[in-house]
């Protein structure tokens, strides 16, 4: 198992099997968008991550990750450096017997420059912080784990990306 010591996102990438899971290209006139996928909760898997991120800017990258601890319940913000976000309450989840209990979810709303975002891990939200976004720009939706020689198949359902524009 790989440790994670810094939650700083070049050390998350290399930590984790990362995939992707398709683009969206927000625009001005986006009004939100997001990312959905299911994940297996399954012990001792030692941790998840979840996230949206921005390809390419002149200025800073807006980022969404977090990692999921799964052994503690505890959900980290994996790209900002923010710290601790909460704790997953196992409690509501459905049946661990199914394939991919685990629904996890970002939407994005973009309200003028700043993109306002909401975690939605099964029927909890964490709170994340807001980023300040006044362009256009690609991101990339993925997932990663820690686990060596573990095809994502076996912990990730295909997942879905949309994007809502306003109508002019």
């Amino acid at each position: 198992m790989k440790t994670l010591t810094s939650t700083h996102w070049p050390e998350v990438l290399q930590a984790f099997r990362v995939c992707g899971h398709g683009r969206i290209q927000a625009r001005k006139a986006t009004q939100s968008f997001g990312f959905q996928i299911r994940a297996r909760d399954v012990v001792p898997h030692p941790a998840l991550i979840f996230g949206l991120a921005q390809v390419h800017s002149p200025g800073p990258l807006a980022r969404f990750t977090v990692r999921f601890d799964l052994e503690s319940g505890e959900v980290w913000d994996a790209a900002n450096d923010c710290g601790l976000l909460g704790h997953l309450s196992t409690a509501n989840w459905p049946s661990r017997d199914e394939e991919h209990p685990l629904v996890l979810r970002w939407e994005i709303e973009r309200n003028g420059s700043a993109l306002i975002p909401r975690l939605h891990v099964g029927d909890q939200e964490i709170l994340y912080p807001s980023q300040h976004f006044p362009n256009e720009a690609p991101f990339v939706a993925f997932t990663g784990h820690d686990l060596d020689d573990v095809d994502r198949s076996a912990i990730f359902a295909p997942g879905y990306v949309w994007c809502q524009d306003r109508i002019r």
